[in-house]
């Protein structure tokens, strides 16, 4: 058998195992980092649903994170396929020449045609390219560290949103069971009032006035009841189940408000995904700065053909090779744009980087803030409550010795249901606002859900540009991370 022959053979083995992928174990790459638990989690409709639950749901099944999984997934990739211009490439190639001879010439003897192939293997290497390649790689590497954090940085995102959903339904629940309640109790008066009106012993005015609260407190159950739709549809979309008839039973409890702001933000600098994210690709950014400089200096490459097979001429060549050099002496500003271009895009980077940092300070005030305010706020609410039904006591025992009006029970009652409300509805708040500081804090994934804590790296400072104006180092970064949890 000739060589020609054994050519298309020779490619399949060759070919054939380089077409197969993992795709599992792309997948298994990106939830490795991101699953909480190491079983995928299950909900029976009607079930009860904690919070937890309702976390980890959202975790194994929401898109979302998936999809970043997936942006991660490609950063590998083309991590792959930037580590291989540093190796040699080999092809098997084969051309096939046809010559056909149509005659007309003098002595002529005729058409006829000739068919010459040549086949073998064809290998290039590049030796030099002013490390351009090297620094591509690495900035390839800080990207894939970026992806990776960002990763992170959305999984916390997504148990916020999902925590959010799960208190709004919390909240509308709690809202309707309290209207309910208050319906049940304004009905039996308007029962009560219409037959002291049949009696003679109550007048218009009054049943006028429990008539329109009976009204008024409908249109609110009305509303609370489109409310719930709403968030147990939001729920539902983010946990990926079933969660229409699940009874939310909660079970978190918030922590205490820090005493002091500036523990809090170093430990968020510390532990925050999008800083960690953030300081990376300026990394990668000045990565490529160096690799664009590097298209001034000369590349050298290497190409060696090796023939299995040759019938053009000369037919007694086996191995041919060249040897490329490449030194940029004029190139019309391209390099020069790309140089200026890589050095914008750094500075950019930088300022990104510089933004994040101080927004993250502004988020952990703001959450504290918001917690501490909450709170003070529910202990109000709770006195109002207390003082409400002590009025509506009152009112009702006034009104039933003919010693109070009609009116000022209405208006008690009105008291009662707004200080209900409001006491509910806060309480709700005040775990949000908790919540919301343990994500500007970048640890609600560990606290709240109880994923495996993240191994933070020793910080290396961000590559800086003198060329930009940056807000001065605050003193607080140096602090101890430890006693930066929120209450720690």
């Amino acid at each position: 058998m000739r060589w020609p022959a054994l050519l298309p053979l020779i490619a399949l083995v060759i070919l054939l195992p380089g077409c197969a992928t993992d795709q599992a174990g792309d997948v298994a790459a990106y939830r490795s980092l991101t699953d909480i638990t190491t079983e995928a989690p299950g909900h029976a409709r009607g079930r009860e649903l904690t919070l937890l639950d309702a976390v980890r749901l959202a975790n194994a099944y929401n898109e979302r994170l998936a999809i970043g999984g997936e942006a991660y997934v490609q950063a590998l990739a083309d991590r792959q396929r930037l580590a291989a211009s540093l190796l040699p490439t080999l092809d098997l190639f084969g051309d096939l020449t046809l010559r056909e001879h149509t005659g007309g010439g003098a002595g002529s003897t005729g058409g006829g045609s000739v068919a010459r192939f040549d086949g073998g293997f064809s290998a290039q290497y590049t030796l030099l390219t002013g490390l351009t390649d090297f620094r591509t790689v690495r900035a390839a590497d800080l990207d894939i560290e970026a992806r990776r954090w960002l990763l992170l940085d959305l999984r916390e995102v997504l148990i916020l949103d999902t925590a959010t959903a799960y208190y709004e339904v919390l909240r509308a629940d709690r809202l309707i069971r309290v209207l309910e309640s208050s319906m049940t109790v304004q009905n039996e008066r308007l029962r009560d009032i219409l037959a002291r009106q049949r009696v003679g012993f109550a007048r218009p005015l009054d049943v006028a006035q429990i008539e329109a609260q009976v009204s008024q407190t409908r249109v609110l159950l009305l509303n609370a009841e489109n409310r719930l739709g709403n968030a147990r549809a939001a729920l539902k979309l983010l946990t990926a189940v079933d969660t229409d008839e699940s009874v939310l039973t909660d079970g978190f409890e918030p922590g205490p408000v820090p005493d002091s702001v500036d523990p809090v933000v170093a430990g968020a600098e510390r532990n925050r995904q999008d800083l960690m994210a953030a300081r990376k690709t300026a990394e990668a950014a000045r990565e490529l700065v160096d690799a664009s400089i590097g298209r001034y200096y000369p590349s050298i490459g290497v190409n060696l053909d090796y023939f299995l097979t040759r019938d053009t001429s000369p037919t007694d060549l086996d191995l041919s090779g060249l040897i490329s050099i490449n030194l940029p002496i004029f190139s019309a500003g391209r390099i020069e744009a790309d140089v200026r271009r890589s050095w914008s895009v750094f500075r950019e980077t930088v300022l990104n980087y510089s933004l994040t940092r101080r927004r993250i300070r502004l988020n952990v005030e703001s959450a504290i803030a918001d917690l501490s305010a909450s709170q003070k706020r529910v202990d109000e609410l709770r006195i109002q409550v207390t003082a409400a039904q002590e009025a509506l006591r009152q009112a009702e025992a006034g009104y039933q010795t003919g010693l109070g009006t009609n009116l000022e029970r209405v208006t008690a009652q009105d008291q009662l249901l707004a200080a209900q409300l409001q006491a509910a509805s806060e309480d709700f708040t005040r775990k949000l606002s908790y919540l919301a500081l343990l994500r500007a804090c970048g640890t609600i994934s560990t606290d709240v859900a109880g994923a495996a804590p993240v191994e933070i790296p020793d910080h290396t400072p961000v590559p800086e540009s003198p060329f930009i104006r940056l807000a001065p180092a605050d003193e607080s970064q140096g602090e101890s991370a430890d006693a930066a949890r929120p209450g720690g």
